[in-house]
């Protein structure tokens, strides 16, 4: 990819043994082709050989790794012979309050990395002759309608009357409702957004990655199951992120932010409203200003601003502060979380339909680099391969410092 022609990895001064030097993580699915991306970069120029891999299998199960858990208690660390299975988590929510609790319990300092940040959107398969000119616009309060079944045929005149006369479907059409099943940070997102915005239809005890659904709804597993129903079924609405459905051609819904704005995500997010959540929340407590921090409370959804767009994910790394144990791992894991972290880092996360986070968050999460404790192993250092180069333009090899 033409961003990354210019790089190259190289560091210090005396040589290292050579042996493989290998990191797992596993985690959300959502930015998996990111991390591929950065982990195929720093095998191809890294010296001696690294080996990266990440796994995307949820960020549920990729909190569960992290923890190092067992089936049978769900608030375990370190159960697992080996302790945690993945060297880093990632997900789209924080680590619930009693995880986070039970990790600090047994000595574990989990630090949230914010490196992304994602719109959750919501997309219809109306078909084109009844699609209004602008597509369609939706309140909170109407979409907890139709996804707790209340609202059930296109034609409810909850739904008409936000359209301006602009929509006129078949008398009668159902509403055909897709979710998603599992542990999934989508849902978790889009149900934090109907309480926060329509919490009389939407009450607390109806927010989490797995809910209970009415009956009349239908069940979809992963993103791209979600798509691709919503893509084969007329007159269905379901919830997936927006660089995902926009990417697959889905019909997207424009909704009603706090300040009674209605946007899409694409106008949304030229006009910087995506940014804009992840701001309000740090400015006003919502998000900690230290990675080792409680993070279980952070939700950027339904946040104030004129064009901030309502449903925010924030996209995670989660690090383990204490490296010690993990020899050449940890200096390795450092190197990766300042990369991700750096100016080409994020300017990578635009590739797949991410947003980088704003300069105050990634001022926050830039503080875990030097949380991080390590062995005494050689550090990897970003050398320039040229002065016009910064450092993380270009690295080509590994050396001990």
């Amino acid at each position: 990819m033409r961003i990354l022609t210019a790089l190259a990895l190289a560091i210090g001064a005396a040589a290292q043994d050579g042996a493989l030097i290998e990191l797992d993580g596993s985690g959300t699915t959502n930015p998996s082709k990111y991390f591929w991306e950065v982990g195929s970069i720093f095998m191809a120029r890294a010296k001696p050989a690294v080996r990266i891999t990440y796994r995307a299998v949820g960020s549920s199960t990729g909190q569960y790794e992290f923890m190092g858990n067992t089936d049978d208690d769900p608030l375990a660390v370190n159960a697992h012979e080996g302790g945690a299975y993945n060297d880093f988590g990632s997900g789209d929510m924080p680590f619930p309050k009693d995880k986070y609790d039970a990790m600090r319990s047994a000595g574990v300092e989990v630090l949230h990395v914010p490196f992304a940040l994602g719109a959750m959107a919501f997309f219809d398969n109306v078909p084109a002759d009844y699609q209004p000119d602008n597509g369609l616009k939706l309140t909170a309060c109407v979409l907890a309608d139709i996804f707790n079944g209340v609202i059930t045929t296109w034609d409810d005149e909850a739904i008409l009357e936000i359209q301006d006369g602009d929509f006129d479907p078949p008398s009668g059409e159902k509403i055909v409702v897709y979710h998603r099943t599992y542990g999934s940070s989508t849902t978790k997102g889009i149900t934090q957004y109907l309480h926060a915005a329509c919490p009389d239809k939407w009450p607390a005890d109806k927010v989490g990655s797995k809910i209970d659904w009415p009956a009349s709804t239908f069940n979809v597993e992963g993103s791209g199951q979600m798509s691709a129903m919503i893509a084969a079924t007329e007159w269905s609405i379901g919830y997936i992120d927006s660089g995902h459905g926009i990417e697959d051609g889905l019909h997207e819904i424009a909704l009603q932010n706090k300040d009674g704005n209605y946007w899409t995500t694409s106008a949304s997010i030229a006009q910087g409203g995506v940014q804009m959540a992840a701001e309000e929340a740090l400015k006003t407590g919502v998000m900690p200003d230290d990675p080792a921090a409680d993070f279980s409370e952070v939700s950027l959804h339904n946040m104030p601003g004129e064009t901030t767009w309502p449903i925010v994910a924030i996209s995670y790394m989660y690090i383990r502060e204490d490296q010690t144990g993990n020899n050449k791992k940890g200096p390795l894991l450092k190197a990766w979380v300042e990369f991700v972290l750096s100016p080409r880092g994020q300017e990578m996360v635009k590739l797949y339909n991410f947003q980088p986070v704003p300069a105050d968050v990634l001022e926050m999460a830039q503080k875990a680099i030097g949380m991080m404790k390590t062995d005494d192993e050689p550090e990897w250092t970003f050398v320039p391969r040229a002065a016009s180069y910064s450092s993380t333009d270009a690295f080509d090899r590994l050396a001990q410092q």
